[in-house]
């Protein structure tokens, strides 16, 4: 069951737009727990998935995957370094039937705009969505009042309409504001690897911004020291 603030959102009228649900999986790493997103599949890789780089510890390597009681074995085929933004993994893995790609948001809503973030908190295999509202966009990093927790990290924020808007990167240290990389950073790059099947394509993931990898590497003033959930 797929719960929002208590709801059971398959019982919601407009439950159509949460079709996007199918694409969200449970990724495990070694003794990482963190949440993927499908946004592609093909007869040539199979799946293909987004996530954060430090669920997967900023390594390529074997995962496994979890959707709807199914065990997936996933690789890892790029990772951001640990210094270098954006935290952003690409996993692949074999075509399952029960996992659809979700639509990508080739635009960053402003201010205001409702959002929902999904994922699997830590050691539960049901999902959570949790409403909220974009705050604000700067230097590639977008936050919102979701209230996400622990194991939402490489989940998706969708937009109102079922989007993918960015991946949950993580928190503040305190209060309710959670960051998100947002889909603008990584659509293009994304389209151009599904169309290339170029690894080094990947690297463009990467940001070559030195102001974006200064406060990357040691927090922008505006805000608390950032937590990875």
């Amino acid at each position: 069951m797929v719960t929002a603030n208590g709801c059971d959102l398959n019982r919601q009228k407009d439950s159509g737009k949460y079709d996007c649900l199918r694409s969200v999986v449970k990724i495990y790493c070694g003794p990482n727990e963190g949440t993927a997103i499908c946004v592609h599949f093909s007869d040539s890789f199979g799946h293909l998935f987004l996530s954060c780089a430090h669920v997967v510890q900023h390594k390529i390597q074997k995962v496994i995957l979890r959707h709807d009681g199914h065990v997936i074995r996933g690789s890892v085929i790029y990772a951001t370094p640990k210094d270098v933004p954006h935290d952003i993994a690409v996993i692949i893995s074999k075509q399952t039937p029960e996992i659809t790609p979700c639509q990508i948001s080739d635009i960053t809503h402003a201010p205001g705009h409702k959002v929902f973030a999904v994922g699997y908190a830590c050691k539960e295999n049901v999902t959570s969505t949790i409403f909220g509202r974009v705050l604000s966009i700067s230097l590639g990093l977008l936050t919102t009042t979701c209230n996400v927790c622990k194991g939402f990290s490489g989940g998706p924020v969708f937009t109102n309409e079922g989007k993918l808007l960015g991946l949950t990167i993580g928190k503040l240290s305190v209060g309710t504001v959670n960051f998100v990389l947002p889909s603008a950073e990584f659509v293009e790059t994304i389209k151009t690897y599904i169309h290339t099947n170029d690894l080094t394509v990947l690297n463009n993931l990467e940001s070559k911004c030195s102001l974006r990898k200064f406060l990357w590497n040691n927090g922008n003033p505006n805000f608390n020291i950032i937590c990875h959930v």
